[in-house]
Order: structure tokens, then sequence, then C-alpha cells
């Protein structure tokens, strides 16, 4: 798992030091359950698992994937599970945002 940390980090660069950054991973044929995220006071990004490396692919078990970052470390992680879908609401993710902030 560490591992695919420090890939994922590599392949989203945070542009600020410091900044918060979302990053939420799904595939195609689950798009119906995506997270329709329009969060303040971070960057945001949506990324299909079929557009990563095969060594990316292979490290995600369950879609869609959130992860938190600030300051280049995952801070906080959700993952779909079973449901094929995320346990959070777009108002928790702000809030978290905000006081990490």
């Amino acid at each position: 798992m560490r591992k695919f940390l420090i890939t994922l980090l590599l392949c989203f660069p945070i542009a600020m030091f410091g900044q918060v950054k979302v990053v939420q991973i799904n595939s195609s044929w689950n798009r119906s359950n995506d997270l329709k995220l329009n969060l303040k006071n971070c960057e945001y990004e949506y990324v299909l698992l079929e557009d990563l490396t095969d060594n990316l692919k292979s490290q995600i078990k369950s879609v869609p994937f959130l992860y938190i970052i600030k300051n280049g470390n995952v801070v906080r992680q959700y993952q779909g599970g079973i449901r094929l879908r995320l346990c959070v609401t777009e108002e928790e993710l702000q809030a978290y945002v905000n006081s990490i902030q």
C-alpha cells in the first residue's frame, strides 16, 4: 500500500506545499456512483481507473476510491467497498477540508 501511495503522489503532484488535494478514482462502469463534488479551498481531481498505469490499477481493490492529501501525505481515504459507493457526503468532505486548512 505504501508503494501505491508514493506512486499516486508522483502521478498527482500538489501544486503548492500545504495545499489540500482531493483525488477521486472510479471506473467507467461505476460512474453512476460518482460523488459529484464542488469543493472549496482545495484542489480536486477526478481520475478513471482505466486511465491509470497497470501497476496502479492492480493496487486499487474497490472503486470508487477517494484520497485527501495534505503536505504530500494522505490524511484520509475512503473506498467504495462491496456497495461500490462512497459513504461520505460532500458536506462532510468540505467540513474535513476546512478543518485541516
